[in-house]
């Protein structure tokens, strides 16, 4: 995923009142900034510094094995507070939003486990 052709000048992504651009000194301070990872790599260098893999998922699998959504249903008790957060976690979860397109990868050591959001759908297999 990380060498797509559709990448090819760069990784960097901008992103400033919910709109992607790629300039990163457009506005500093007020945009977030991400880029893509080379999860792979990044899971060899671990293993090789003596950390473990505890576990590699998309976002959506991570959120919803962590028990974001009843978290989120038990702390909104009024109606339109419960909308709201619920549109807010629809965009964490939906494949279309950052759901599937944003991966969560544990590396673990020394006997620490990896957080519960790990144990959903298990993606280790792609790296």
């Amino acid at each position: 995923e990380y060498y797509m052709a559709e990448r090819s000048t760069g990784t960097l992504r901008c992103y400033y009142r919910h709109r992607a651009h790629e300039d990163p000194f457009l506005w500093p301070g007020l945009q977030d900034l991400t880029a893509w990872v080379d999860f792979s790599l990044l899971a060899e260098a671990a293993l090789a510094a003596g950390f473990e893999l505890g576990g590699y998922t998309t976002q959506a699998n991570f959120l919803l094995a962590a028990g974001r959504e009843e978290r989120v249903e038990r702390a909104a008790t009024d109606p339109q507070a419960q909308i709201a957060m619920a549109a807010g976690l629809r965009q964490l979860l939906l494949p279309g939003e950052m759901g599937e397109a944003i991966k969560v990868m544990a590396l673990t050591r020394g006997g620490v486990g990896a957080p519960d959001g790990m144990f959903g759908r298990d993606l280790r297999s792609r790296l």
